[in-house]
């Protein structure tokens, strides 16, 4: 079903005024006042589509949510995928296109929650991709997955943030080494 252009238009200028918002106010600052004011919308279109900033945010969390589970499972996943780090590199070119936004998202201190959101819906949807990949429990590929995502976005966090400066090949070799290592016991 396609979404009406002034909608789009609206989430838009939501998404754009949050952005600017929320580079100089804290999270607890942020208000639907502030927000609309900002977008250039009215306090009442605000609340046709939204109840509360929270469920704003959720919104976000939803998007980005699927869009990497998307991408983590558009293949099945296996001991190759696991050991090559293949699905690396759609991830590295996502976070690369989406840095502005959704990197600000997952990887500031302040929306720490917001990753936090992120990353449990991610690994709950990654666990049964690798509950019927390996044939582990549930609760094995749960462990599994948070693992991985947890490595995934803990390692980008480090390298938005400068602690760490690798190539994307030394990214990649990175990641294949901690995510293989911690789950060889599971998938072995």
């Amino acid at each position: 079903m396609a979404i009406d252009k002034r909608v789009q238009r609206t989430n838009k200028a939501l998404r754009d005024a949050f952005r600017d918002i929320s580079k100089t106010n804290s999270y607890h600052d942020v208000t639907v006042k502030k927000l609309t004011e900002k977008a250039g919308i009215n306090r009442k279109t605000f609340y046709l589509h939204y109840d509360s900033i929270d469920d704003f945010l959720n919104t976000f969390v939803e998007e980005l949510s699927e869009q990497l589970l998307d991408i983590i499972t558009a293949q099945p996943f296996d001991r190759y995928r696991l050991e090559t780090g293949e699905m690396f590199d759609p991830l590295f070119d996502f976070f690369d296109q989406s840095r502005e936004f959704f990197t600000f998202i997952l990887m500031s201190d302040e929306y720490s929650f917001l990753s936090r959101k992120v990353e449990n819906r991610v690994a709950r949807g990654f666990t049964d991709a690798i509950e019927s990949a390996f044939g582990i429990s549930r609760t094995d590929a749960y462990i599994s997955a948070s693992f991985m995502i947890r490595n995934t976005v803990m390692l980008f966090r480090m390298f938005d943030r400068g602690q760490v400066r690798f190539t994307k090949s030394e990214f990649k070799d990175h990641l294949v080494r901690l995510n293989h290592s911690g789950l060889s016991t599971y998938l072995d």
